[in-house]
């Protein structure tokens, strides 16, 4: 059976008439199709199929997955790493997320600084930077990478107008928005509709000038930006129109915490040099307070930074990186291992007005090996990562 091959004419469960197997198969959740691919030839090629997943969403059985990509600093690794995050189907107390290796994507140079973001079953990797030689010269890429989380399959997307290295993206309403990170003021932004598979632009907020996007993010699902320029110091906010491509100024206060994260319609945030702590908004009183709990068990060593908050299927998932140290004199030397931890928080409250959480840990994603630098800095290597979410 090939891949395009729809319905299946092999035989993929004996006695089962084909549409009944498809529609028992199509209920089984996503992290054990791996375990169906190994059943046969036939159920592979049925489960890595769009046509496949076309059906999980007529049963209402979509799921939404977590794929992370890492990455080292300080050159430790020169190239990504991605991986589906699922459910363990045998967990243990410190094993309840299993890390699926993802293929990389099929270039020779080293790519980074690209934006991520995910529209329905597929990953988009945009713009960013290509080391081209020995000698680490940059280019600055108009090139879009798509990851089909389906098959884990990648391939070329629509070429961007003008390249952008550092450039910002968003969703809204199926179509990405790619702002900032090119020189052209014309072409300082860029829209793509997935279904018409052709970039148009978007002008600049601040015409005739090459502002920096200061901070970009979806604000009650508007795009919305904080720009610089050589003209005005102070951040200044713009918001998208995304019918009529045009940008209107707005007047709020600017806030640089944006790990805010949703579960459950309660908000939870966390704060990047204050390692380990998690913040719970109560409503009833309109402040933020600690949630308790969740340090506990936590390594000494955190970079802050890295720590972010998902909502995974309606539960609270913390990832954050850390960095161990055998003895002192590998903390003053800057030599350690650095590893990528996620775990999953049970919130609950105690009946006091205290909310706790219990935390079960996964194990690491990756463990890097020990490097020395000749500075001595207890965070001289670290993850950054890129959270998506993928309707499967």
């Amino acid at each position: 059976m090939s891949f395009t091959e729809w319905p299946p004419t092999e035989v993929l469960i004996p006695s089962l008439p084909n549409d009944v197997a498809l529609n028992i198969l199509a209920r089984v959740p996503r992290q054990f199709h791996p375990v169906l691919s190994a059943v046969s030839k036939p159920i592979r090629s049925a489960v890595s199929s769009p046509h496949f997943f076309t059906l999980r969403s007529l049963l209402n059985v979509t799921e939404t997955l977590l794929y992370l990509k890492v990455r080292a600093f300080r050159g430790i690794y020169e190239y990504d790493h991605w991986f589906a995050v699922h459910r363990n189907p045998n967990p243990t107390n410190n094993n309840l997320l299993k890390f699926a290796p993802v293929p990389r994507i099929p270039i020779e140079n080293e790519l980074r600084f690209s934006a991520y973001v995910a529209v329905g079953p597929k990953v988009y990797v945009i713009g960013g930077e290509y080391l081209i030689n020995s000698e680490r010269d940059r280019e600055p890429s108009s090139d879009v990478w798509i990851l089909d989380c389906r098959s884990h399959t990648w391939e070329r997307g629509p070429s961007m107008r003008s390249p952008r290295n550092f450039p910002s993206a968003a969703v809204v309403d199926g179509k990405i928005y790619a702002v900032g990170g090119s020189s052209r003021s014309r072409l300082w932004a860029e829209v793509l509709d997935p279904a018409v598979g052709r970039w148009e632009y978007i002008p600049c907020p601040l015409d005739g000038t090459y502002p920096e996007v200061f901070k970009f993010k979806l604000v009650d699902g508007n795009i919305s930006i904080w720009l610089t320029s050589s003209f005005a110091s102070d951040p200044k906010g713009f918001r998208l129109d995304t019918t009529t491509k045009t940008w209107e100024v707005f007047e709020t206060e600017f806030s640089s915490n944006t790990n805010i994260c949703v579960v459950d319609g309660v908000s939870y945030t966390s704060f990047g040099n204050n390692v380990g702590k998690i913040e719970r908004f109560d409503e009833r009183i309109g402040v933020w307070k600690e949630l308790k709990g969740v340090e506990e068990g936590k390594p000494e060593y955190v970079y802050g930074d890295v720590q972010t908050l998902i909502n995974l299927d309606g539960r609270l998932v913390v990832v954050f990186a850390e960095m161990r140290f055998e003895d002192t004199t590998d903390l003053k030397m800057g030599m350690g291992k650095a590893g990528l931890w996620c775990a999953e928080i049970d919130v609950t409250e105690n009946g006091d007005g205290d909310w706790w959480g219990r935390v079960h840990w996964s194990e690491k994603v990756l463990l890097l090996p020990e490097v020395t630098w000749e500075t001595p800095d207890v965070f001289a290597f670290f993850y950054i990562s890129e959270r998506l979410l993928v309707s499967l």
